[in-house]
């Protein structure tokens, strides 16, 4: 693989490529951006790069083999466990960083979902940051940086990464995977291309949700109380369900007001709040918003 076969962010491809070219390397970088849109593929394919050991593009190489063959001893991996990322396993990524190179002139770490990390976790990498060995670079990946301590921040070099625009998109879905997504849930994946793929594997679920939506305002309670019930029905996805409730609420003005009730039930259901109870506020709350006679009565 390379850089040109990972779909969108060229200004990416481009900064990393200069980097490898003039030996820019610094010892620690922070990709981020929404899930789904190549952040890990572009670290992997960086971490490639760094550890090749031919000058010019050449994936032949000992370095390459071992890296294809995932066996490279001078790369490491690190990805949350049951949901976080752990001071043990950052513990073991100090331990290994501080042993020379075996195959590479460097060595590189890969923190897949860093805001995973525990506070604990957190504090302990700084060290590792603040101090890196000279042949170490440190990658770390994230869609919610706010989730990371500033002090891990400052110490990296950030590259944000943009959502993928829809007609590319919609030719690597069809080209690349036989996918022929519908252009609304095009419009939905957020730049995406794992969103895309998920909402078309459960498009019926999301076409129940559009249709609540739709006419939750146009109905009386207890016909909106019936419609929701594929929200009582999915506690499994319902966080994934209330991001795209969401996007769509974003995409239509007049019903802004109710995204305040989505973040609301989101972070009632974190806090383990009753479940079906957080539903009824939810659904509740944006029939009161969107009903117009609910509205005129109540003037």
């Amino acid at each position: 693989m390379s850089f040109n076969n990972i779909v969108g962010n060229e200004k990416v491809k481009t900064f990393l490529n200069k980097a490898i070219s003039e030996n820019h390397i610094l010892h620690s970088y922070l990709f981020s951006g929404i899930e789904g849109i190549g952040k890990t593929l572009f670290a992997r394919e960086f971490a490639r790069k760094l550890l090749c050991l031919e000058k010019e593009e050449n994936e032949n190489c000992l370095s390459c083999q071992k890296y294809h063959n995932h066996n490279h001893p001078d790369f490491y991996e690190i990805e949350p466990e049951n949901n976080s990322i752990k001071i043990e396993q950052i513990r073991q990524m100090q331990e290994k960083i501080l042993e020379k190179p075996i195959t590479s002139t460097k060595k590189v770490y890969l923190i897949i979902d860093s805001d995973a990390m525990t506070k604990e976790a957190q504090n302990c990498l700084l060290k590792t940051l603040e101090e890196p060995p000279e042949y170490a670079t440190i990658i770390l990946t994230t869609a919610n940086e706010s989730k990371l301590l500033n002090t891990i921040k400052s110490r990296c070099i950030k590259v944000s990464f943009e959502p993928i625009e829809e007609t590319k998109i919609e030719e690597y879905l069809k080209e690349q995977m036989q996918i022929e997504l519908a252009e609304k849930l095009i419009s939905k994946s957020e730049g995406s291309i794992s969103k895309a793929i998920k909402l078309q594997e459960e498009k019926e679920i999301y076409e129940e949700v559009d249709e609540l939506i739709e006419k939750i305002g146009k109905q009386d309670k207890i016909t909106a109380l019936k419609q929701a019930k594929i929200l009582y029905e999915q506690k499994e996805k319902i966080q994934e369900i209330l991001e795209y409730i969401n996007v769509v609420l974003y995409h239509t003005k007049e019903k802004w007001n109710c995204i305040q009730y989505v973040e609301q039930t989101k972070k009632r259901l974190l806090a383990s709040s009753n479940y079906d109870m957080c539903i009824d506020y939810l659904v509740m709350n944006m029939w009161e918003e969107m009903n117009e006679k609910y509205s005129r009565s109540s003037i």
